[in-house]
Formats: C-alpha cells, structure tokens, sequence
C-alpha cells in the first residue's frame, strides 16, 4: 500500500471509531496518521480528543496546539478551538492561582502552541488581555481583574494596566482605591497606552490636587511612593515609581 493508502484507511478507522465511541481506537488511528503526514481531519480530530479528554488524559495545552497545526492548514473552526482551549488552560485551578501563576501558566501555553511566534511575550500578553477582556465583558471584574494584573505587573502591557486602574476607580472587581487606581495609570502611560490612560491620570492628579490641601495632597503621593517601596497586595514594589512620586510629592 501507498502512503495515501495508509493514511485513507487509518483515517476510515478513526471516524469507525468515533462512531462507536471507541476514543482509545480513534485516538490511536489519529495519531498514527500523523505520524506519517500532517493530516488536517487528524489534527482536528486528536485535538477534540485531547480538549475532551476522551481516549487520552485531557490536556488543554496539546489539544490547541493541534488544533493550532490545523488552522494553518485552513481550518477556521480549529481555530476558535484553539482559542476556547486556552481560557481553559489558564483557568485550571483558577481560584487558587496568583496573577504570576497565571502569567507563568500563559508563557507554558504559548511555547507549546505558538513556537513559531516571532515575538511570543507579545503572544503572551496578547492571550491574557484576551481572557481578561472576556471576563470584563461579561461583568465578571474580579476573575478579570485577576487575569488583567497578570498582563499588568508581570508582562508590563499598557492596556491591561489601563483596565485595570478603571476597576479599581470604580470598585469594579476589586477594593476601590484612586491612589491605586493613579499607580497604574501612570504605569500604562509609559508603557504604550498613552493614548487611552494620559488624559485619565493627569485628570486625577488635578482631583487629588483640587480636594486636597497641599499637606494632604504630599502624604497621599508619599503614600504610594511608600507603596512602590514595599509592594503591597494592589501594588508592586517598583523603585523607579517610588522615586517619581516621592518626585510629584515635592512638586
């Protein structure tokens, strides 16, 4: 037989043995064919088994890098599988994980699914904001909060930052605080979000200057100077943000 030949009758008994809910058959059909070629229908359909976890220990992180393999060869569907399978690996064990743990767990998920990506911190931050985004849409600030912190302290994107100093404007999601809100305004001001988190802070700074005596206005930015020192729960030790507002402090 051919290797066409091969291939064809593994990719008959892989579809037999979907039909017949026989997974382990299926999944070894799958994988022997792609053993030989990459197969489209065998990424697709390995990936279902692994983003299942039927005929094989489920595996989010493999399931969407075949998938991945199969939108390269122009499946759509594989695509926003792929997608789907990453909110999912992030969010195994989410309640218990940190914001390092979810970046940590994102960095994992792209080396497996996107080595090819020229720039795959981008690739990282990118997969956060996208699960973060999709929680905030759906008015679910905490969980979003979690993941925008992730992208915000450990992979230093604006606009995560920038969402993140909303919720905390608003007391969307987490304990409502302006002084923390400003730390990460200015934060995504001097990492790309300019346009969007400029206009915000210097808006802020000129509130906290409007209600504030000018005592009460150098305590609360000694505050936060304090607060980069230290690190504390909402904010991150950040020396170079202590020295700007222990700056503004003196202003």
């Amino acid at each position: 037989m051919t290797q066409e030949e091969v291939v064809s009758s593994l990719l008959v008994l892989g579809e037999v043995a979907l039909g017949a809910h026989d997974y382990e058959s299926a999944f070894d059909a799958y994988a022997s064919v792609l053993k030989l070629e990459q197969n489209e229908t065998a990424l697709y359909n390995l990936g279902s088994l692994y983003a299942r976890g039927v005929g094989v220990r489920r595996n989010y992180a493999e399931a969407a890098h075949l998938f991945h393999q199969a939108e390269l060869m122009g499946n759509e569907q594989a695509g926003k599988l792929c997608g789907k399978c990453m909110f999912d690996f992030v969010h195994e064990g989410f309640d218990s994980k940190t914001p390092a743990e979810l970046y940590a767990a994102m960095v994992v998920f792209v080396l497996k699914v996107y080595p090819e990506a020229a720039d795959q911190k981008a690739e990282v931050k990118r997969g956060l904001f996208v699960i973060a985004a999709t929680h905030y849409n759906k008015g679910e600030y905490a969980e979003a909060a979690k993941v925008f912190r992730a992208a915000a302290e450990f992979g230093n994107d604006g606009y995560a930052q920038y969402y993140l100093a909303q919720l905390y404007n608003n007391g969307a999601g987490v304990a409502q605080n302006d002084l923390v809100s400003l730390y990460w305004l200015d934060c995504a001001v001097d990492n790309g979000a300019a346009e969007v988190a400029l206009d915000d802070r210097d808006g802020m700074l000129e509130a906290f200057h409007q209600s504030l005596t000018a005592l009460e206005f150098r305590a609360a930015m000694e505050e936060l100077a304090t607060w980069c020192e230290t690190g504390t729960p909402d904010v991150p030790a950040n020396a170079d943000k202590a020295v700007r507002w222990h700056g503004v402090s003196q202003a």
